[in-house]
């Protein structure tokens, strides 16, 4: 059975204002002259206000003063989601076995918005307390919905960020995969490096394979530079949809992490110091790590005090640990089962919050989900938690 996330300890906050606009419950301080003149010059400042109190209603990326966030337009249509993909054949995959938009009631008005999630906390919540119904069926979040959006809407979306970093182990790195066969719209292939396989391999790889085998997960995708620099050159193209904000994955399993990643890391921050576009992270340790708490913390600690130091805005999303499938071998349920996987995803989550930390658990997605080893995860589990990583970037202060 899926189990219950532990809920906020604080009500959810929604931001004050949005870059370049002030925000309608903002004060200002006029002296007493300013207050009595009846000069053109006020006139000009009340159209001004109104204009930005219009925009400020209809940018799709502000907030509601009551706490509910606005977020990019999808109609959520996703019957043929992947239909222009590479692979959809091949993989056999459908996007309603994945996601199933909220149904609007035949009562309901048709202006009313969907039962999305009001903002951020409440969407970390859902997802992180949802489940299925029946083994292998869509996800379904807790109490409100997230969107499937279209390659189109994704790039708006990180078009906000001056980049996007993934920090962490092999599970994270499917994460990543998957979020690249969106934005590659390719679900056999997207997710590796094709340039460097051979023939016989880009047969053996596809779909499931690219994160099953070992021989072909070596070859995954580390950085969005890489892409640029090698695919167009490729027979087999699969250039990404968008390519205008940086993204990698820097991989680690332990703390301190090796000095190249968090120069790498470093280099990133120090980029760009004057923009006002926030860096995101998305950082995970789990089975590599034994389910180590004391490794756990030390490297949220490491890589937050990184991002301090740059002065950067830099918001971290800590994602936890997958179920235990069936397949987990017996030696490894005491250590690796889903009781010490619950516990770690339960008190890491308290660690991440209690350093201002965002957390999205990913046990109840996988809890009936089909794992080849007992531990790793296919494509479908990978698209939708690449997807529930964009939910959260869309969620995101661009300021």
């Amino acid at each position: 059975m899926a189990y219950p996330f532990p809920r906020f300890a604080h009500s959810p906050q929604t931001p004050q204002y949005v870059q370049g606009i002030e925000s309608p419950s903002t004060n200002t301080t006029r002296s007493p002259q300013a207050r009595s003149s009846l000069s053109q010059n006020r006139y000009t400042a009340l159209i001004f206000v109104a204009a930005v109190l219009f925009l400020w209603m209809i940018n799709p990326f502000s907030h509601h003063s009551k706490g509910t966030d606005k977020m990019p337009f999808s109609r959520d249509d996703i019957d043929d989601y992947f239909a222009h993909f590479e692979g959809h054949q091949d993989c056999g995959l459908t996007s309603t076995s994945l996601y199933i938009p909220p149904a609007r009631p035949h009562h309901e008005d048709s202006s009313k918005p969907p039962p999305y999630c009001r903002n951020r906390a409440i969407l970390l919540e859902a997802l992180s307390g949802g489940g299925r119904h029946g083994f292998d069926a869509p996800f379904f979040p807790a109490g409100c919905h997230y969107r499937w959006y279209s390659t189109a809407e994704i790039c708006m979306i990180l078009d906000r960020f001056d980049a996007v970093v993934f920090i962490g182990d092999s599970m994270l790195q499917n994460v990543y995969s998957a979020f690249n066969m969106l934005l590659r719209e390719n679900i056999a292939l997207g997710g590796l490096r094709q340039w460097n396989l051979k023939d016989d391999d880009r047969s053996s790889c596809r779909c499931d394979q690219q994160m099953i085998r070992g021989e072909c997960s070596s070859q995954s995708v580390v950085s969005s530079s890489e892409v640029r620099e090698n695919d167009g050159g490729s027979r087999h193209r699969s250039p990404y949809y968008c390519d205008r904000t940086p993204h990698t994955f820097l991989p680690t399993t332990t703390s301190p992490a090796p000095n190249s990643l968090t120069s790498t890391f470093t280099s990133l921050l120090s980029s760009s110091p004057d923009s006002y576009k926030p860096i995101a992270v998305i950082h995970s340790l789990s089975l590599s790590t034994s389910l180590s708490w004391p490794v756990a913390t030390s490297s949220m600690d490491e890589w937050l005090a990184l991002a301090d130091a740059s002065n950067r805005n830099v918001p971290f999303l800590w994602v936890g640990p997958t179920a235990a499938g069936h397949l987990k071998p017996p030696g490894k349920i005491l250590s690796e089962g889903n009781n010490a996987l619950w516990h770690y995803t339960v008190e890491m989550t308290k660690e991440a919050r209690a350093r201002g930390v965002d957390a999205l658990g990913m046990y109840n997605l996988t809890l009936q989900a089909g794992s080849w080893d007992g531990s790793g995860y296919g494509v479908e589990v990978g698209l939708v938690q690449a997807m529930m990583v964009v939910n959260w970037l869309s969620r995101l202060e661009s300021t």
